[in-house]
């Protein structure tokens, strides 16, 4: 009689457990095909567009700015199609194309950090699930921390990440003002010095 009820809830046991583990394939299931899903690596390729986009604008909004100020340097020194205009134009293009290679490092590394963080909340999700986390409650979770973990990765674009790309220009442009400061003083100088006809004859 004993025997044959220890053999019972041994049975139940077994039951049990096997029920447990089956729930938690299927959590573990479900949580694997959400993280893998063809919706969450269009998620990701989108970010990973909309990033590169994004700094890529900014590298086009410095470039128009630099651009401009190159131009008016120039032209205040009387160096437009001259040689230090080629030279110039010259640094600022490989500014560019440096800036074009940075934007695109830092949107594939804000990329590679959303797929970081992905893989990390899935298996902190399964580790959950191996400790009695609901299959409902796991299909809920994966969702809330695929979006999160997008919201996180978007809040964290800054045009500041991609620095002053043409800042290397920066000494011809205050060369060139400073120079045209000093042609501004030097004409002050010399018509206050001779108005009036001060040194030509006139009053003294």
């Amino acid at each position: 009689m004993g025997g044959s009820s220890g053999s019972a809830a041994a049975n139940a046991a077994s039951q049990s457990e096997a029920w447990r583990n089956r729930n938690v394939d299927r959590a573990v299931e479900q949580i694997n095909t959400t993280y893998g899903s063809g919706g969450r690596q269009a998620d990701v390729d989108d970010f990973l567009g909309a990033t590169r986009s994004f700094y890529n604008n900014e590298l086009g909004r410095q470039k128009n700015v630099a651009d401009r100020s190159l131009k008016f340097a120039m032209a205040r020194n009387g160096l437009a199609g001259g040689s230090a205009s080629v030279d110039a134009n010259r640094t600022l293009g490989e500014n560019y194309q440096q800036g074009v290679l940075n934007a695109e490092r830092l949107a594939q590394g804000a990329t590679a950090n959303l797929r970081n963080s992905d893989e990390a909340s899935r298996q902190n999700l399964i580790s959950q699930v191996a400790g009695g986390l609901s299959l409902t409650s796991g299909a809920s979770q994966s969702a809330s921390a695929l979006q999160n973990n997008l919201q996180a990765a978007q809040g964290g674009l800054q045009a500041s990440n991609l620095g002053d790309v043409f800042g290397g220009l920066a000494s011809i442009f205050t060369r060139s003002r400073e120079s045209a400061q000093e042609r501004r003083g030097y004409r002050d100088t010399f018509d206050n010095r001779y108005a009036g006809g001060i040194g030509f004859g006139g009053p003294r």
